[in-house]
Protein backbone atom coordinates (compact mmCIF):
# COMPACT_ATOMS: atom_id res chain seq x y z
CA UNK A 1 0.00 0.00 0.00
CA UNK A 2 1.58 3.40 -0.68
CA UNK A 3 1.94 6.62 1.28
CA UNK A 4 -0.48 8.36 -0.24
CA UNK A 5 -3.45 5.55 0.12
CA UNK A 6 -2.24 5.32 3.74
CA UNK A 7 -2.33 9.37 4.40
CA UNK A 8 -5.62 9.32 2.53
CA UNK A 9 -7.06 5.99 4.64
CA UNK A 10 -5.70 8.13 7.99
CA UNK A 11 -7.57 11.38 6.84
CA UNK A 12 -11.10 9.64 6.55
CA UNK A 13 -10.53 7.68 9.73
CA UNK A 14 -9.74 11.07 11.49
CA UNK A 15 -13.19 12.40 9.83
CA UNK A 16 -14.81 9.32 11.22
CA UNK A 17 -13.90 10.83 14.41
CA UNK A 18 -14.75 14.14 14.49
CA UNK A 19 -18.15 12.83 13.46
CA UNK A 20 -18.15 10.44 16.46
CA UNK A 21 -16.78 13.62 18.67
CA UNK A 22 -20.04 15.67 17.34
CA UNK A 23 -22.26 12.87 17.84
CA UNK A 24 -21.05 12.60 21.16
CA UNK A 25 -21.48 16.42 22.03
CA UNK A 26 -18.10 17.13 22.36
CA UNK A 27 -17.62 19.80 19.99
CA UNK A 28 -14.45 21.83 21.44
CA UNK A 29 -12.97 18.63 20.51
CA UNK A 30 -14.52 18.16 17.25
CA UNK A 31 -13.97 21.75 16.39
CA UNK A 32 -10.09 21.65 17.25
CA UNK A 33 -9.61 17.97 15.54
CA UNK A 34 -11.31 20.03 12.03
CA UNK A 35 -9.10 22.42 12.21
CA UNK A 36 -5.92 20.92 12.75
CA UNK A 37 -7.44 18.81 9.45
CA UNK A 38 -7.74 21.64 7.47
CA UNK A 39 -4.17 23.18 7.93
CA UNK A 40 -3.08 19.75 5.63
CA UNK A 41 -6.36 20.12 3.70
CA UNK A 42 -8.09 23.00 3.53
CA UNK A 43 -10.03 22.46 -0.05
CA UNK A 44 -10.85 19.19 1.42
CA UNK A 45 -14.94 19.73 1.06
CA UNK A 46 -15.68 16.73 3.34
CA UNK A 47 -13.94 19.23 6.40
CA UNK A 48 -16.85 21.89 5.41
CA UNK A 49 -19.67 18.87 5.35
CA UNK A 50 -18.55 18.29 8.77
CA UNK A 51 -18.19 21.83 9.51
CA UNK A 52 -21.76 22.61 8.77
CA UNK A 53 -22.54 19.80 11.05
CA UNK A 54 -21.04 20.76 13.69
CA UNK A 55 -22.37 24.11 13.31
CA UNK A 56 -25.51 22.71 13.56
CA UNK A 57 -25.26 20.92 16.98
CA UNK A 58 -23.40 24.37 18.25
CA UNK A 59 -26.74 26.12 17.45
CA UNK A 60 -25.31 28.56 14.75
CA UNK A 61 -27.61 28.66 11.25
CA UNK A 62 -25.11 31.05 9.96
CA UNK A 63 -21.82 28.84 10.02
CA UNK A 64 -24.24 25.95 8.94
CA UNK A 65 -25.33 27.70 6.10
CA UNK A 66 -21.66 29.18 4.78
CA UNK A 67 -19.84 25.84 5.29
CA UNK A 68 -22.63 23.89 3.50
CA UNK A 69 -22.56 26.72 0.59
CA UNK A 70 -18.82 26.18 0.60
CA UNK A 71 -18.75 22.15 0.34
CA UNK A 72 -20.76 22.83 -2.42
CA UNK A 73 -18.86 25.10 -4.01
CA UNK A 74 -15.20 23.05 -3.86
CA UNK A 75 -17.25 20.16 -4.90
CA UNK A 76 -20.04 21.10 -7.29
CA UNK A 77 -21.81 18.02 -8.68
CA UNK A 78 -21.26 16.17 -5.44
CA UNK A 79 -24.61 14.88 -3.56
CA UNK A 80 -23.70 14.74 -0.28
CA UNK A 81 -22.79 18.47 -0.28
CA UNK A 82 -25.92 18.98 -2.42
CA UNK A 83 -28.51 17.33 -0.17
CA UNK A 84 -26.52 19.24 3.05
CA UNK A 85 -27.55 22.26 1.88
CA UNK A 86 -31.03 21.69 1.40
CA UNK A 87 -31.13 20.09 5.09
CA UNK A 88 -29.24 23.61 6.07
CA UNK A 89 -32.03 25.56 3.68
CA UNK A 90 -34.75 23.76 5.28
CA UNK A 91 -33.83 24.34 8.50
CA UNK A 92 -32.37 28.06 7.96
CA UNK A 93 -33.85 30.61 10.65
CA UNK A 94 -35.75 33.59 8.87
CA UNK A 95 -35.02 36.90 10.88
CA UNK A 96 -37.48 38.65 8.80
CA UNK A 97 -41.03 38.04 7.62
CA UNK A 98 -41.20 36.17 4.05
CA UNK A 99 -43.02 38.40 1.86
CA UNK A 100 -39.93 40.71 2.03
CA UNK A 101 -37.79 38.44 0.51
CA UNK A 102 -37.41 39.56 -2.95
CA UNK A 103 -35.36 35.81 -3.56
CA UNK A 104 -37.39 32.48 -3.10
CA UNK A 105 -37.33 31.77 0.84
CA UNK A 106 -35.50 28.70 2.36
CA UNK A 107 -38.36 26.11 2.23
CA UNK A 108 -38.30 26.45 -1.70
CA UNK A 109 -35.05 26.79 -1.56
CA UNK A 110 -34.59 23.24 0.15
CA UNK A 111 -37.00 21.17 -2.02
CA UNK A 112 -35.12 23.02 -4.98
CA UNK A 113 -31.77 22.36 -3.72
CA UNK A 114 -32.72 18.72 -3.12
CA UNK A 115 -34.54 17.81 -6.36
CA UNK A 116 -31.04 18.75 -7.61
CA UNK A 117 -28.81 16.35 -5.51
CA UNK A 118 -31.46 13.43 -6.49
CA UNK A 119 -30.34 14.68 -10.34
CA UNK A 120 -26.89 14.83 -10.19
CA UNK A 121 -26.85 11.26 -8.31
CA UNK A 122 -28.82 9.94 -10.87
CA UNK A 123 -26.58 11.21 -13.43
CA UNK A 124 -23.06 9.72 -11.77
CA UNK A 125 -25.53 6.47 -10.52
CA UNK A 126 -24.96 7.09 -6.69
CA UNK A 127 -28.37 7.39 -6.23
CA UNK A 128 -29.36 5.64 -2.71
CA UNK A 129 -32.25 5.47 -0.65
CA UNK A 130 -30.63 7.36 1.92
CA UNK A 131 -30.93 11.14 -0.17
CA UNK A 132 -33.85 9.70 -1.42
CA UNK A 133 -35.29 9.78 2.77
CA UNK A 134 -33.28 12.79 3.45
CA UNK A 135 -34.98 14.78 0.57
CA UNK A 136 -38.09 13.22 1.28
CA UNK A 137 -38.05 14.25 5.43
CA UNK A 138 -37.15 17.36 3.31
CA UNK A 139 -40.16 18.10 1.78
CA UNK A 140 -42.42 16.84 4.41
CA UNK A 141 -40.62 20.15 6.97
CA UNK A 142 -41.31 22.39 4.04
CA UNK A 143 -44.96 21.41 3.43
CA UNK A 144 -44.05 20.40 0.14
CA UNK A 145 -46.20 16.97 -0.02
CA UNK A 146 -45.86 15.97 -3.76
CA UNK A 147 -41.90 15.95 -4.01
CA UNK A 148 -42.36 14.14 -0.97
CA UNK A 149 -44.56 11.05 -2.44
CA UNK A 150 -42.76 10.86 -5.28
CA UNK A 151 -39.03 10.48 -3.45
CA UNK A 152 -40.82 8.40 -0.45
CA UNK A 153 -41.96 5.86 -3.28
CA UNK A 154 -38.70 5.90 -5.26
CA UNK A 155 -37.02 5.34 -1.98
CA UNK A 156 -39.33 2.31 -1.14
CA UNK A 157 -39.15 1.23 -4.34
CA UNK A 158 -34.96 0.86 -4.12
CA UNK A 159 -35.58 -1.01 -0.70
CA UNK A 160 -39.00 -2.43 -0.39
CA UNK A 161 -37.68 -4.45 2.75
CA UNK A 162 -37.04 -1.48 5.08
CA UNK A 163 -39.25 -0.60 7.39
CA UNK A 164 -38.83 2.99 8.05
CA UNK A 165 -38.98 3.93 4.22
CA UNK A 166 -41.83 2.33 4.12
CA UNK A 167 -43.04 3.93 6.99
CA UNK A 168 -41.89 7.21 5.85
CA UNK A 169 -44.27 6.92 2.56
CA UNK A 170 -47.04 6.19 4.39
CA UNK A 171 -46.92 9.51 5.99
CA UNK A 172 -46.09 11.27 2.54
CA UNK A 173 -49.65 9.56 1.42
CA UNK A 174 -51.32 10.87 4.72
CA UNK A 175 -49.95 13.91 4.20
CA UNK A 176 -50.90 13.87 0.22
CA UNK A 177 -54.39 12.86 1.30
CA UNK A 178 -53.91 9.69 0.05
CA UNK A 179 -54.87 7.81 3.60
CA UNK A 180 -56.67 4.85 2.40
CA UNK A 181 -53.19 4.10 0.72
CA UNK A 182 -51.50 5.06 3.71
CA UNK A 183 -53.28 2.25 5.90
CA UNK A 184 -52.59 -0.19 3.88
CA UNK A 185 -48.71 0.53 3.91
CA UNK A 186 -49.03 0.44 8.01
CA UNK A 187 -50.69 -2.31 8.01
CA UNK A 188 -47.74 -4.12 5.98
CA UNK A 189 -45.60 -3.17 8.46
CA UNK A 190 -47.73 -4.13 11.29
CA UNK A 191 -47.95 -7.68 9.94
CA UNK A 192 -44.45 -8.10 10.33
CA UNK A 193 -44.38 -5.59 14.06
CA UNK A 194 -47.45 -5.48 15.36
CA UNK A 195 -46.76 -3.43 18.74
CA UNK A 196 -45.02 -0.73 16.69
CA UNK A 197 -46.41 1.66 18.42
CA UNK A 198 -45.39 5.00 15.83
CA UNK A 199 -46.64 2.83 13.32
CA UNK A 200 -50.05 1.93 15.42
CA UNK A 201 -50.69 5.65 15.74
CA UNK A 202 -50.23 6.67 12.33
CA UNK A 203 -52.35 4.25 11.51
CA UNK A 204 -54.95 5.25 13.42
CA UNK A 205 -55.15 8.67 12.58
CA UNK A 206 -55.63 7.43 8.91
CA UNK A 207 -58.84 5.38 10.27
CA UNK A 208 -59.87 7.95 11.92
CA UNK A 209 -59.61 10.83 8.64
CA UNK A 210 -61.15 8.16 6.90
CA UNK A 211 -64.75 7.67 9.25
CA UNK A 212 -63.13 3.84 9.93
CA UNK A 213 -64.68 3.85 13.78
CA UNK A 214 -64.73 0.25 14.54
CA UNK A 215 -60.54 0.38 13.47
CA UNK A 216 -59.86 2.75 15.13
CA UNK A 217 -60.76 2.01 18.36
CA UNK A 218 -59.24 -1.23 17.97
CA UNK A 219 -55.61 0.22 17.16
CA UNK A 220 -56.34 2.79 20.27
CA UNK A 221 -57.07 0.10 22.45
CA UNK A 222 -53.69 -1.82 21.54
CA UNK A 223 -51.89 1.40 22.26
CA UNK A 224 -53.06 2.23 25.50
CA UNK A 225 -52.68 -1.61 26.30
CA UNK A 226 -49.05 -0.71 25.37
CA UNK A 227 -48.74 2.51 27.36
CA UNK A 228 -51.68 3.31 29.16
CA UNK A 229 -51.02 6.53 30.69
CA UNK A 230 -49.55 7.68 27.51
CA UNK A 231 -51.54 11.78 26.68
CA UNK A 232 -51.60 11.26 23.65
CA UNK A 233 -53.05 7.58 22.66
CA UNK A 234 -55.69 8.71 25.68
CA UNK A 235 -56.76 11.97 23.23
CA UNK A 236 -56.82 9.93 20.13
CA UNK A 237 -58.80 6.99 21.96
CA UNK A 238 -61.70 9.19 23.16
CA UNK A 239 -61.68 10.72 19.24
CA UNK A 240 -62.45 6.99 18.18
CA UNK A 241 -64.74 6.66 20.37
CA UNK A 242 -66.58 9.34 18.75
CA UNK A 243 -66.10 11.66 21.88
CA UNK A 244 -65.05 15.69 21.78
CA UNK A 245 -61.78 16.27 23.76
CA UNK A 246 -62.00 19.81 25.46
CA UNK A 247 -58.70 20.41 24.12
CA UNK A 248 -55.74 18.93 22.06
CA UNK A 249 -52.71 17.74 24.57
CA UNK A 250 -49.84 19.14 24.28
CA UNK A 251 -48.17 16.78 23.13
CA UNK A 252 -49.66 16.23 20.99
CA UNK A 253 -49.56 20.43 19.98
CA UNK A 254 -45.86 20.68 20.85
CA UNK A 255 -45.10 17.91 17.90
CA UNK A 256 -47.04 19.55 15.49
CA UNK A 257 -45.31 22.96 15.86
CA UNK A 258 -41.63 21.94 16.58
CA UNK A 259 -41.94 20.14 13.29
CA UNK A 260 -43.62 23.14 11.68
CA UNK A 261 -41.02 25.71 12.70
CA UNK A 262 -38.10 25.55 10.33
CA UNK A 263 -40.60 26.73 7.23
CA UNK A 264 -43.90 27.98 9.48
CA UNK A 265 -43.32 31.65 8.11
CA UNK A 266 -42.05 31.12 4.71
CA UNK A 267 -45.90 28.57 4.55
CA UNK A 268 -47.50 30.06 7.13
CA UNK A 269 -48.03 33.49 4.96
CA UNK A 270 -46.59 32.77 1.88
CA UNK A 271 -48.51 29.75 0.97
CA UNK A 272 -51.48 29.87 3.05
CA UNK A 273 -52.43 33.90 2.84
CA UNK A 274 -52.02 34.39 6.35
CA UNK A 275 -52.37 37.65 7.32
CA UNK A 276 -53.88 38.18 10.72
CA UNK A 277 -50.73 39.31 12.47
CA UNK A 278 -50.28 42.30 9.94
CA UNK A 279 -54.38 42.85 10.49
CA UNK A 280 -54.50 42.70 14.04
CA UNK A 281 -51.08 45.09 14.27
CA UNK A 282 -52.70 47.79 12.91
CA UNK A 283 -55.71 47.34 15.24
CA UNK A 284 -53.30 47.27 18.50
CA UNK A 285 -51.58 50.47 17.41
CA UNK A 286 -54.86 52.34 15.99
CA UNK A 287 -55.95 51.69 19.28
CA UNK A 288 -52.56 52.67 21.12
CA UNK A 289 -50.85 55.12 18.27
CA UNK A 290 -48.73 56.47 21.75
CA UNK A 291 -47.58 52.31 21.51
CA UNK A 292 -47.67 52.39 25.45
CA UNK A 293 -49.03 49.12 25.40
CA UNK A 294 -48.47 45.57 27.16
CA UNK A 295 -49.66 42.72 25.01
CA UNK A 296 -49.83 38.51 26.02
CA UNK A 297 -49.63 36.98 22.75
CA UNK A 298 -51.26 33.31 23.27
CA UNK A 299 -49.49 30.99 21.29
CA UNK A 300 -47.13 33.65 19.83
CA UNK A 301 -45.60 31.09 17.16
CA UNK A 302 -42.43 32.53 15.28
CA UNK A 303 -43.58 35.89 16.93
CA UNK A 304 -45.26 37.29 13.74
CA UNK A 305 -47.67 39.50 15.48
CA UNK A 306 -44.38 41.04 17.52
CA UNK A 307 -42.89 41.80 14.31
CA UNK A 308 -45.89 43.76 12.86
CA UNK A 309 -45.78 45.61 15.66
CA UNK A 310 -42.54 46.54 16.19
CA UNK A 311 -41.06 47.69 19.23
CA UNK A 312 -43.54 49.07 22.06
CA UNK A 313 -43.48 51.64 24.91
CA UNK A 314 -44.56 48.24 27.28
CA UNK A 315 -43.90 44.71 26.79
CA UNK A 316 -45.02 42.09 24.74
CA UNK A 317 -45.01 38.50 26.29
CA UNK A 318 -45.06 35.37 24.20
CA UNK A 319 -46.97 31.82 25.01
CA UNK A 320 -46.36 28.74 23.01
CA UNK A 321 -45.85 25.19 23.20
CA UNK A 322 -42.94 24.57 21.33
CA UNK A 323 -39.60 25.51 22.02
CA UNK A 324 -38.81 25.70 18.54
CA UNK A 325 -41.23 27.95 17.80
CA UNK A 326 -39.78 30.57 20.62
CA UNK A 327 -36.74 30.37 19.29
CA UNK A 328 -37.07 31.78 16.10
CA UNK A 329 -39.62 34.59 17.89
CA UNK A 330 -36.88 35.78 19.80
CA UNK A 331 -35.01 36.71 16.90
CA UNK A 332 -37.36 39.64 16.20
CA UNK A 333 -36.04 41.09 19.32
CA UNK A 334 -39.17 42.58 20.33
CA UNK A 335 -40.75 40.21 22.83
CA UNK A 336 -39.75 41.04 26.13
CA UNK A 337 -40.46 37.28 27.59
CA UNK A 338 -41.26 33.99 26.66
CA UNK A 339 -43.69 31.14 28.39
CA UNK A 340 -43.40 27.85 26.98
CA UNK A 341 -46.96 26.63 28.44
CA UNK A 342 -50.28 26.28 26.94
CA UNK A 343 -52.96 28.44 27.08
CA UNK A 344 -55.13 27.47 29.69
CA UNK A 345 -52.04 27.30 32.01
CA UNK A 346 -50.90 30.79 31.14
CA UNK A 347 -53.81 32.77 31.65
CA UNK A 348 -54.74 30.53 35.17
CA UNK A 349 -51.08 31.63 36.33
CA UNK A 350 -51.32 35.72 35.16
CA UNK A 351 -52.64 38.29 37.66
CA UNK A 352 -55.51 40.22 37.31
CA UNK A 353 -55.44 43.60 35.39
CA UNK A 354 -52.32 42.63 33.93
CA UNK A 355 -52.16 43.18 30.00
CA UNK A 356 -53.82 45.80 27.50
CA UNK A 357 -54.09 43.40 24.49
CA UNK A 358 -54.38 39.84 24.43
CA UNK A 359 -54.23 38.06 21.13
CA UNK A 360 -54.51 34.54 20.38
CA UNK A 361 -54.54 34.07 16.66
CA UNK A 362 -54.71 31.04 15.03
CA UNK A 363 -54.58 29.23 17.96
CA UNK A 364 -58.14 28.47 19.91
CA UNK A 365 -58.25 25.81 17.14
CA UNK A 366 -56.26 23.94 18.94
CA UNK A 367 -58.43 24.73 22.55
CA UNK A 368 -61.92 23.40 21.92
CA UNK A 369 -63.86 24.51 25.22
CA UNK A 370 -63.43 28.12 26.04
CA UNK A 371 -65.26 28.24 28.94
CA UNK A 372 -62.40 28.87 31.04
CA UNK A 373 -60.28 30.84 28.36
CA UNK A 374 -62.73 33.76 28.45
CA UNK A 375 -63.61 34.39 32.08
CA UNK A 376 -59.60 34.46 32.25
CA UNK A 377 -58.58 36.67 29.51
CA UNK A 378 -61.54 38.97 31.15
CA UNK A 379 -59.75 38.79 34.16
CA UNK A 380 -56.31 39.62 33.31
CA UNK A 381 -57.26 42.22 31.18
CA UNK A 382 -56.62 46.29 32.38
CA UNK A 383 -59.83 48.33 32.31
CA UNK A 384 -61.09 49.06 28.56
CA UNK A 385 -58.29 46.20 27.95
CA UNK A 386 -59.30 43.78 24.67
CA UNK A 387 -58.93 40.55 23.80
CA UNK A 388 -58.21 39.66 19.99
CA UNK A 389 -58.93 35.78 19.14
CA UNK A 390 -59.66 34.05 15.62
CA UNK A 391 -61.78 30.99 15.23
CA UNK A 392 -62.48 28.45 12.65
CA UNK A 393 -66.34 28.58 12.43
CA UNK A 394 -68.61 25.35 13.37
CA UNK A 395 -70.68 23.26 10.96
CA UNK A 396 -74.32 25.40 11.44
CA UNK A 397 -75.59 22.00 13.76
CA UNK A 398 -73.12 22.29 16.00
CA UNK A 399 -74.38 24.54 18.94
CA UNK A 400 -70.54 24.84 20.85
CA UNK A 401 -67.50 23.24 19.24
CA UNK A 402 -66.62 20.42 17.02
CA UNK A 403 -63.61 18.25 16.19
CA UNK A 404 -62.69 18.75 12.41
CA UNK A 405 -61.12 15.78 10.71
CA UNK A 406 -57.69 18.21 10.41
CA UNK A 407 -57.64 18.09 14.31
CA UNK A 408 -58.71 21.72 15.25
CA UNK A 409 -61.72 22.57 16.71
CA UNK A 410 -64.16 24.86 14.92
CA UNK A 411 -66.44 27.18 17.42
CA UNK A 412 -69.94 28.60 16.86
CA UNK A 413 -69.89 32.11 16.59
CA UNK A 414 -73.02 32.33 18.81
CA UNK A 415 -71.83 30.08 21.21
CA UNK A 416 -68.43 32.53 21.61
CA UNK A 417 -70.00 35.60 21.39
CA UNK A 418 -72.53 34.23 24.07
CA UNK A 419 -69.20 33.07 26.52
CA UNK A 420 -67.96 36.60 25.95
CA UNK A 421 -71.41 38.06 27.24
CA UNK A 422 -71.45 36.07 30.41
CA UNK A 423 -67.82 36.91 31.63
CA UNK A 424 -68.66 40.88 31.30
CA UNK A 425 -67.25 42.13 27.79
CA UNK A 426 -68.61 44.81 26.20
CA UNK A 427 -68.14 46.35 22.54
CA UNK A 428 -67.73 43.05 20.87
CA UNK A 429 -66.95 42.71 17.31
CA UNK A 430 -67.02 39.94 14.99
CA UNK A 431 -65.99 39.80 11.51
CA UNK A 432 -66.33 36.85 9.54
CA UNK A 433 -63.05 36.06 7.19
CA UNK A 434 -61.36 33.69 5.43
CA UNK A 435 -58.23 33.12 7.42
CA UNK A 436 -56.23 31.46 5.29
CA UNK A 437 -55.97 28.76 2.41
CA UNK A 438 -55.91 25.02 3.25
CA UNK A 439 -54.98 22.61 -0.01
CA UNK A 440 -55.59 25.73 -1.81
CA UNK A 441 -59.23 26.35 -0.39
CA UNK A 442 -60.22 29.44 2.39
CA UNK A 443 -60.69 28.51 5.78
CA UNK A 444 -63.75 30.05 7.13
CA UNK A 445 -63.84 31.59 10.51
CA UNK A 446 -63.79 34.65 12.41
CA UNK A 447 -61.76 37.48 14.31
CA UNK A 448 -63.19 38.59 17.68
CA UNK A 449 -62.96 41.84 19.27
CA UNK A 450 -63.94 42.25 22.54
CA UNK A 451 -63.47 45.24 25.60
CA UNK A 452 -62.95 44.61 29.42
Amino acid sequence: MSNSTLRAKEFVSQLQHVEKLIGEKRLPDAARMLNTLAKTAPTDPRLFLLGSVLAEAANNPSGMLTAAQKAVELAPGWPPATIRLADVYAAQEQARMPMLYAAPGPAQLAVQTAEKAIFEATQDNSLNTDLLRRATVIALKCKQYPEALLWAEQASALAPEQPHLKHLLGEALTYNGESERAIQIYSELLEKDPNKQAVLLDRLMAYINTAQTTLAQQDAKQLLTLDPHNETYIYYSAVADGNTPSTLPASVVKGIFDDYAPSFDQHLVGALKYTLPQDVAKMIMAWYPDKKVDVLDLGCGTGLLGACLGQVDGVIVGVDLSAEMIEKAYRHNVYAQFNQVNVLDALQATPENHYDVITALDVLNYVGDLSTVVPNAQRILTAGGRFVFSCESASPEVKTFELQSSVRYAHQQDHVHQLLVSAGFKDIAIEQRKLRLERSKPVQGFLVTARK
